[in-house]
């Protein structure tokens, strides 16, 4: 079987690449020659050559060195990882992740999952790896897990958690100890706030949204969908309208210290 090509490689691998190559040529080296200057295999070479595979930080360092570029290499790597990043984000959800990083508050309704800001990296890659290759779930779940840096950091926004209880006793066995821990950790921090909703509670919005405010700008909803069909809303009233609905869902949680204590309890299993 002929190997794979990747049929949508970013501008700068394509760059890295070609870059690559005229650089070998130009000096008239074999791809074993090169490879034994850089410490590596020829089949590595080829295979970066040849997009069966990407080109790796090493790999641009060492290119750098050797051919003396003075960066130029790691810098068209980096803008390939972004790319590469980038193009694994559903359109339709990037405007929420750019959202977070200036929101001041988010009010997060979540009916079915754990939350991806409050994912364990063993949860994120149970939930990405339905039908993906092994190498795009990693790449997702690090996507993933560097988001969640909105959550310490200095200008972190308050939020506010309203996840129900089945969201919780869903979660596989084998992560479900490490979430809940999880969740308990994040619920210490000043800026976050988790209540679950008893399964008697008489809340019934099927689909999981956020309400996010801004200091200087008009606030914004986010609606999620299945199949990365999710949408941004800034209509006003649209908006309104769901942050009310978050409150009347806030209404029927129990308190912070009762969901903690029923997290505790799924925790343990009792």
């Amino acid at each position: 079987m002929a190997p794979s090509r990747d049929t949508n490689p970013s501008a700068f691998q394509e760059a890295f690449v070609n870059e690559l190559r005229a650089r070998r040529q130009a000096d008239g080296i074999s791809r074993n020659k090169l490879a034994a200057k850089l410490g590596c295999t020829p089949q590595w070479i080829a295979k970066v050559e040849t997009f069966e595979k990407p080109p790796s930080e090493g790999l641009a360092d060492d290119l750098d060195t050797y051919y003396q570029m003075g960066g130029t290499f790691h810098r068209m790597w980096e803008k390939h990882i972004e790319a590469r990043k980038s193009g694994l984000i559903p359109t339709a959800f990037k405007p929420l992740i750019e959202a977070e990083k200036e929101a001041a508050q988010i009010g997060i309704y979540e009916p079915t999952l754990i939350t991806g800001l409050f994912q364990t990296e063993e949860y994120a890659r149970l939930v990405f790896s339905n039908g993906l290759q092994s190498d795009k779930v990693d790449e997702l779940v690090a996507i993933r897990m560097e988001r969640q840096a909105v959550l310490t950091s200095p200008k972190a926004p308050s939020i506010f958690l309203l996840i129900r209880e089945s969201a919780l006793r869903d979660v596989p066995p084998e992560v479900r100890p490490g979430q809940c821990k999880h969740l308990l950790g994040l619920a210490e921090l000043p800026n976050v706030s988790i209540q679950v909703l008893p399964a008697h509670a008489h809340v019934f919005q099927p689909t999981g949204f956020q309400v996010l405010s801004f200091e200087r700008s008009a606030d914004l909803a986010y609606i999620e969908g299945t199949g990365g069909n999710s949408q941004m809303l800034s209509d006003a009233a649209a908006v309104l309208n769901l942050a009310v609905l978050f409150n009347v869902a806030r209404s029927e949680a129990l308190s912070a210290t009762e969901s903690a204590a029923l997290i505790q309890t799924i925790m343990e299993g009792t």
